[in-house]
């Protein structure tokens, strides 16, 4: 229940990206008529979503506060997919937890532990529903999404110590590591690097595979693609800057279970990294697989032209269907 004074805020926040929205809107189609797209790949409607996005983004974390940028609507699963999908709120190793099972999914059948991104600071699986789903009901698997603790209340290395927690708590569910897949987006796909890296030290079971959409691999933020992008992408080098400062609290950015670009990956499992063109983390991309494969691991790399950071939750594009498809394939290439 919230708060009156909560509820005020909230409404003022609504308000304030109504208008900013409306703005941008306006302002980004005329400058469109005026000098065609800002990039040669971006349709008139993403072009729009992605200035919108990357306006509130930015609005978010210069003025709101943590709980009314944690607490923005999440997109809501349309009845098509609640039709293929059973949908349900759980809890996993005592983190809230959501599920999504496809209808004819059956025990022994392939599950699919994904992470949340957010700047280890935002996100849920309310906020990540959409991605959920779409995993989902492209590989056949049961998608289980659960929330780790948030920074800064709680800073490194508590996120890892969660999706630790449900990973034993999947596996002795009685789930086979053979039939597991692990995967996260930006912030959670670092997560799930760390993961990894984790199971090797403790000598437990890896997952059969790894998916990483847009993972940020490396949090000491250093220029690239980070500066060279930062005109495309709605994901700044500030926003970066905060979320790092919030989850690090003094800790070591260079630590190898908070930048993977560190990390020795020797003997991890095969891995699917897929980033967009235009996103300003594609440079540390490049230098993850480059060490991944020189440590002999099995890594696929996928770049989609043009495209932002985690383009997967933008529904309706090209792109974003063919990085599903990508996904099932892989899968299907490395679960038998």
């Amino acid at each position: 229940m919230h708060s009156p004074s909560f509820l005020l805020r909230r409404a003022a926040r609504d308000l304030k990206v109504g208008l900013l929205a409306t703005r941008v809107v306006a302002v980004t189609a005329a400058r469109r008529l005026r000098h065609g797209p800002k990039h040669p790949e971006w349709s008139a409607d993403f072009e729009v979503v992605n200035e919108v996005i990357r306006a509130v983004v930015n609005l978010g974390h210069r003025e709101m506060t943590l709980d009314l940028q944690r607490e923005l609507p999440a997109r809501p699963l349309s009845r098509a997919v609640l039709r293929k999908l059973d949908w349900q709120r759980t809890t996993l190793a005592g983190l809230p937890t959501e599920q999504h099972t496809p209808r004819d999914w059956k025990p022994g059948d392939l599950v699919f532990l994904h992470f949340h991104g957010g700047a280890y600071a935002l996100g849920s699986p309310a906020s990540h529903r959409w991605i959920a789903a779409r995993i989902a009901l492209r590989t056949g698997a049961r998608c289980i999404l659960p929330e780790y603790r948030k920074a800064p209340e709680h800073p490194y290395p508590a996120a890892i110590e969660d999706v630790l927690s449900a990973y034993q708590a999947v596996l002795a569910e009685g789930v086979s590591p053979n039939k597991l897949v692990i995967g996260g987006d930006s912030a959670g796909g670092g997560l799930a690097i760390a993961l990894m890296q984790r199971l090797r030290e403790l000598g437990l079971p890896q997952p059969r595979a790894a998916v990483l959409m847009s993972p940020w691999v490396d949090l000491t933020a250093r220029g690239g693609t980070i500066d060279a992008h930062g005109h495309y992408d709605y994901l700044s080098s500030e926003m970066l800057i905060w979320g790092a400062s919030n989850y690090l609290a003094g800790a070591d950015p260079n630590h190898p279970h908070v930048s993977a670009v560190f990390a020795d990956l020797a003997g991890l499992p095969p891995m699917l990294v897929q980033s967009g063109g235009s996103e300003i983390l594609l440079g540390q991309h490049h230098t993850f697989v480059e060490r991944a494969r020189a440590a002999g691991v099995d890594v696929s790399h996928e770049i989609s032209d043009g495209m932002v950071h985690v383009f997967h939750a933008f529904a309706r594009l090209p792109a974003t269907r063919k990085a599903y498809r990508s996904i099932a394939t892989f899968v299907r290439a490395h679960v038998q």
